[in-house]
C-alpha cells in the first residue's frame, strides 16, 4: 500500500512538473462527428499554425540551364603541319629519359615458419617497427609461413641479418 502511494505521489509530482515547464496542452478534435461538421478548406493559412511549424523551402521550379560557352578549340588557329607537329609531340615518347634497369629482388627466409598467418603477420610487424627492414609473409603451403625480407646479394643478408641481432637481441648466426 505504502509503494502504491509513493508511486501515484511520485506520477502526480511529474505531472505538475511537465505542467509548470511546458504549459497546460490544447486538446483538439482529430475527426468530426458527423459529415455536416467537416471545415470548408480556407482560402489563407492559419497563421498560428504556420508561426509554431518550421519554414519549408518553397517548392523549387528546375530553372533552364544556361547554356555553356562556347569553346574555341587550340588548333582551329594552326595549320595543318603545325597542329600535326604539336600532337606529335605530345604522343611522342621522350628519348631523354633512359629506363631504370628492374633490379631482381630475391627474398631471404631467417625464421622458422610459422604455423599461421596471423601469428607471421605478429612478428613481422614488430620486426618492422624495431628494425625498420620491409618484410614478407610467404605461404608456402596450408599452415606454414616463412618470414623473409628483400635482398640483392650476400653481402646485403649478412647486413641485414647483423642488423636484426642488434635491433632485437636474436640470434641470427645459425640463418
Amino acid at each position: 500500500m505504502l509503494r502504491l502511494t509513493g508511486i501515484l505521489i511520485g506520477s502526480a509530482i511529474a505531472v505538475a512538473f511537465l505542467i509548470v515547464a511546458v504549459g497546460v496542452p490544447e486538446f483538439s478534435k482529430d475527426e468530426p462527428e458527423s459529415a455536416s461538421e467537416v471545415p470548408a478548406i480556407a482560402a489563407e493559412p492559419d497563421v498560428s499554425v504556420e508561426a509554431d511549424m518550421p519554414a519549408e523551402p518553397a517548392e523549387q521550379i528546375p530553372a533552364e540551364p544556361e547554356p555553356e560557352p562556347e569553346v574555341e578549340p587550340v588548333l582551329a588557329d594552326l595549320s595543318i603541319e603545325e597542329s600535326e607537329a604539336l600532337i606529335e609531340q605530345i604522343f611522342t615518347p621522350d628519348t631523354a629519359t633512359e629506363p631504370v634497369p628492374v633490379l631482381e629482388e630475391n627474398w631471404y627466409s631467417f625464421w622458422s615458419p610459422f604455423r599461421s598467418e596471423i601469428a607471421a603477420n605478429g612478428f613481422v610487424s614488430g620486426l618492422q617497427e624495431t628494425t625498420g627492414i620491409d618484410y614478407r609473409v610467404v605461404k608456402v603451403k596450408t599452415g606454414v609461413y616463412e618470414v623473409a625480407f628483400a635482398y640483392l646479394d650476400d653481402q646485403d643478408v649478412q647486413d641485414k641479418l647483423a642488423r636484426i641481432s642488434a635491433a632485437t637481441g636474436l640470434d641470427m648466426s645459425g640463418g
